[in-house]
């Protein structure tokens, strides 16, 4: 059995309980993953929470953060981990993984890609589309669907954007016989 067979899915409550305890003990981290992909509006099934984190972040705070989860399985954590640069997988009553590299990207890699989207009024640090389309290079099927899903996206909103730009320079431009 897996560490995934003793722990039940997280719900967006643990989710946002989790998001504020990171936010109030300061822990740099970009939410990546199918929670984030629903943070974008797009929903798929997932079993855990996956939070990239900098191979800089402090491992107390993270640890102290981590403390709010309902077996507080935190507290077998041993910070001297965190150096290792290793997926550190938290299972808990919910499974937290701390990355620090998804598909050859790190947190500081995907800086560029970093946003902010707020969920039920709590401010989650996560990437854009183009970013998780980064975290999404693997073979596993459903990294592949959720790249599929991503670009598909992505298309779509570039041609909405062309569209929105023809017509604005079309409203400019005389029409003939001016």
């Amino acid at each position: 059995m897996s560490d995934s067979d003793y722990c039940r899915t997280p719900t967006a409550a643990d989710l946002i309980q989790l998001i504020q305890s990171l936010n109030k003990e300061n822990v740099p981290y970009l939410l990546i993953g199918g929670h984030a992909l629903h943070a974008h509006g797009h929903y798929r099934m997932t079993t855990d929470i996956d939070l990239l984190l900098p191979k800089t972040v402090a491992p107390d705070a993270v640890i102290r953060a981590l403390l709010t989860l309902p077996d507080q399985i935190a507290r077998e954590i041993d910070p001297t981990w965190f150096a290792e640069g290793n997926t550190i997988r938290v299972a808990d009553e919910f499974m937290v993984d701390l990355m620090f590299n998804a598909c050859g990207e790190s947190y500081e890699s995907l800086g560029k890609h970093a946003c902010t989207i707020e969920l039920d009024g709590v401010p989650v640090k996560t990437i854009d589309m183009e970013g998780l389309v980064k975290t999404k290079q693997t073979v596993r099927e459903k990294d592949k669907i959720d790249r599929m899903l991503l670009e598909r996206v992505l298309a779509e909103e570039k041609q909405e954007q062309e569209s929105a730009e023809q017509a604005r320079q079309d409203r400019k431009s005389p029409g003939p016989g001016f």
